[in-house]
């Protein structure tokens, strides 16, 4: 519409009886909440002038002072289906309607005025129901209505496109729903005193023979083999069974379409025989010719209707689980009459039609979506072994293949054991064992690796015994471990393998069969957890021992020259790692976080050793370290501190430095001597970096100066420190330190 045009057209101005009706008006009290109103808040004029109508909206209030001009005036082309409105008071065009105009009071139909005549000729030319203000918003929300649905079209026309290519379910579709997508069968039976004979198999859809059931009860059915549960027709009630995945695999275009269904069944009581089916379709997944996915879901698009969006469903809060299933719950059963004609077609490359034939559920997408990653899964599924290719699907195993034109050398395997492989469908746990049978040159019986592959043993996790027992041996073991625990195979290997860690700890021989096959191994294990206090400890303590494997020997070998205690304190040298490591938890500093101290004593530069009170010789107290000559470089307690209570220890410390100074061989002061000469460097370097404490009590402070604070030396070497300088030579820094 041409404004100009529109602001030619004549003016609509208020007739006599506007006025009148104006001025007898009076504002009375709404019988609801809300402002007081008047008979007719508005007042509207229409008539059509050149193919256009043209409204104008007078105020009561404004008429009854006399006023002519009117508030709006809506012009509505009814040939182009548009609007527009001229806000007189602010001289300005506006789009919005009606509702979205700035007015005094509530407006609505029933207190707006407008003559028979007009109102007619407004019904007739916008073609609506309704009267005066409501049939000219109705107009305006239809406008709006066909805009965004326009607006939309532009949007999902390329959707539907796609939409429209998807073929329609098969006809046997809801038969195949019911028999094979959903699962769950029962026989239902009346209760009789000595038993039912008969029940109807839900499957079979006929009357069965069944012997003594029980309401609730698994079974199978006796004609059909099927699984199914008993339920007695007196308490069953009404019931669904689990809503399940179900896939249709259909040709799309060029491309190939997988349509995601879930399905129950909903039985009524006294009507078990004819359920009622409930298949609701939620996603489709097209896919072109190159197997690019396109996901679509049914939803409601923008508030405004529902159809097939482009798009991963959104999250739609908690509650709206059946969009994000597990791994297990996406499993579902996929209609196999369109499956021939696909794997001739567009899926001739993929495999999905094959394994799908083969196995009772799967997950199309997530098959396609690893084939893009996995492109060897078609030659596995072709190959005909059907549990290897779900090893890797859903068990996430990643095959290493080699470069041959033979897949069983491919797969490190030679023809022989590929056809074993196939023949026991054996998954990536089964190839572990024919890889290992090849390599070692020694054929293992297929039920032992079926036990393994049961138990998802692999060799991998027998590494620690597999050099001293036969895969059968080992097998046999396990068997009977079971039998006398119950325990799990995987669980038991793991104990056996925690159980020669900790005998490899305490230098057990094993080599000897009865340490290393104990008899009971639970009890054997148990017996040496005991000894080491804790597994997580004996764990960490074997592999500190791994790398600094002189530890344990040299805390033995420094028990007779530091060890010494009065009546009221007491230094002692711990055991073995374990002791330290407990140390370290027990009064909550660093000493079993960090390996630093382990690498200390390995190469003898320093010792940890224990101050504890007489009187409580078990009761960790003060950590020392302590260098070769007995100077002391830390004591520290709870959290890593020095608390007030240390003061009293101190003059221990020095009769302590004083009684083993006379034990001390000249090797010992060598050691001092090179100790000393590592801590002056280290502390340098501190200082030259910077260190500073990170955390704690003392956090922000320079890490050399509470070293050396905390620094307490030995008589001999203080004595010998105050003898020596520092020099510099050839323009190489040379500390001079006591020994």
């Amino acid at each position: 519409m041409e404004r100009k045009k529109l602001m030619a057209l004549g003016g609509l101005a208020p007739t006599s009886e506007m006025f009148r009706l104006a001025g007898q008006d009076i504002l009375k009290k709404r019988a609801e909440f809300g402002p007081d109103t008047y008979r007719y808040e508005i007042y509207i004029r229409c008539q059509v002038m050149d193919g256009i109508l043209k409204t104008a909206f007078y105020l009561t209030r404004d008429l009854k002072i006399g006023a002519v001009k009117p508030v709006y005036e809506v012009f509505i082309d009814g040939k182009t289906r548009t609007f527009l409105t001229w806000d007189v008071i602010h001289t300005k065009w506006r789009s919005s309607m009606l509702i979205n105009l700035e007015w005094p009071r509530y407006i609505d139909d029933s207190n707006s005025y407008i003559t028979a005549e007009e109102n007619e000729e407004m019904k007739k030319y916008l073609g609506v129901a309704a009267d005066g203000y409501s049939g000219i918003l109705d107009y305006q929300e239809q406008l709006r209505e066909e805009a965004l649905a326009r607006k939309h079209r532009r949007k999902t026309e390329s959707w539907d496109k796609v939409m429209a290519q998807v073929p329609a379910e098969p006809k046997d579709w809801n038969h195949w729903v019911n028999k094979h997508g959903i699962h769950q069968n029962y026989v239902f039976y009346d209760y009789v005193r000595n038993g039912a004979k008969t029940g109807y198999c839900t499957y079979c859809e006929k009357k069965v023979p069944i012997i003594k059931p029980k309401h609730n009860a698994l079974g199978r059915c006796r004609c059909c083999g099927n699984k199914i549960q008993f339920k007695s027709r007196g308490r069953a009630g009404r019931f669904f069974t689990k809503e399940e995945m179900i896939y249709l695999v259909q040709k799309c275009g060029e491309g190939t379409v997988v349509r995601q269904y879930c399905a129950t069944r909903a039985y009524s009581a006294g009507n078990y025989e004819t359920p009622d089916i409930f298949c609701r379709e939620e996603r489709r997944y097209v896919y072109s010719a190159d197997l690019e996915e396109t996901p679509y879901y049914y939803g409601r698009y923008r508030f405004w209707e529902y159809r097939w969006i482009k798009g991963e469903k959104p999250d739609a809060g908690f509650g709206y689980y059946q969009y994000y299933k597990s791994r297990e719950e996406k499993l579902g059963a996929v209609y196999k009459r369109t499956l021939p004609a696909l794997s001739a077609g567009a899926l001739r490359k993929t495999g999905l039609p094959q394994l799908a034939r083969k196995v009772d559920r799967i997950n199309p997408m997530e098959y396609l979506e690893t084939l893009s990653r996995k492109p060897y899964l078609e030659q596995i599924v072709k190959s005909d072994l059907f549990q290897l290719a779900w090893s890797v699907i859903y068990d996430h195993r990643e095959l290493e293949l080699s470069d041959s034109n033979d897949f069983a050398k491919s797969l490190g395997i030679d023809k022989n054991r590929m056809k074993r492989l196939r023949e026991h469908n054996g998954g990536f746990v089964y190839l572990e064992w024919l890889r290992f049978e090849k390599l070692r040159k020694n054929n293992i019986r297929d039920s032992i690796i079926e036990y393994f592959e049961r138990n998802n043993l692999s060799p991998g996790d027998l590494d620690f015994i597999i050099e001293k027992m036969t895969p059968a041996r080992v097998c046999n073991y396990l068997k009977r471990q079971y039998r006398e625990t119950g325990r799990p195979p995987k669980e038991l290997v793991s104990t056996w393998q925690d159980y020669t860690a900790m005998a490899s700890r305490l230098k057990m021989d094993l080599g000897q069969e009865q340490i290393f096959k104990p008899k009971e191994l639970i009890k054997a294990h148990d017996d040496l957890l005991a000894l080491l206090g804790s597994k997580e400890i004996a764990m960490q303590a074997a592999e500190i021992l791994e790398k600094y494997p002189d530890v344990d020997e040299i805390c033995q070998q420094i028990k007779e020259k530091y060890e010494y205690g009065d009546k009221d304190y007491m230094v002692i040298a711990p055991d073995r790692i374990e002791d330290i490591i407990n140390e370290g938890y027990i009064l909550g500093h660093c000493l079993h976080r960090s390996e630093i101290y382990f690498d200390r004593i390995q190469t003898r530069e320093s010792y940890i050793l224990f101050l504890r009170k007489a009187s409580e010789p078990d009761q960790p107290y003060y950590t020392l370290e302590v260098e070769p000559g007995g100077t002391a470089r830390q004591k520290r307690t709870v959290g890593d501190k020095q608390n007030a209570d240390y003061e009293e220890a101190k003059n221990f410390i020095r009769k302590w430095q004083k009684a083993i100074s006379r034990r001390l061989t000249k090797e010992d002061w060598e050691l001092a001597e090179r100790s000393a000469l590592l801590r002056v460097k280290e502390l340098a370097e501190m200082r030259e970096k910077n260190v500073k404490i990170r955390h704690g009590h003392l956090a922000g402070k320079p890490l050399a100066d509470v070293l050396e604070a905390d620094l307490m030396e030995a008589g001999r070497c203080a004595k010998a420190d105050s003898l020596l300088v520092e020099s510099v030579q050839e323009g190489e820094d040379k500390l001079c330190v006591a020994a």
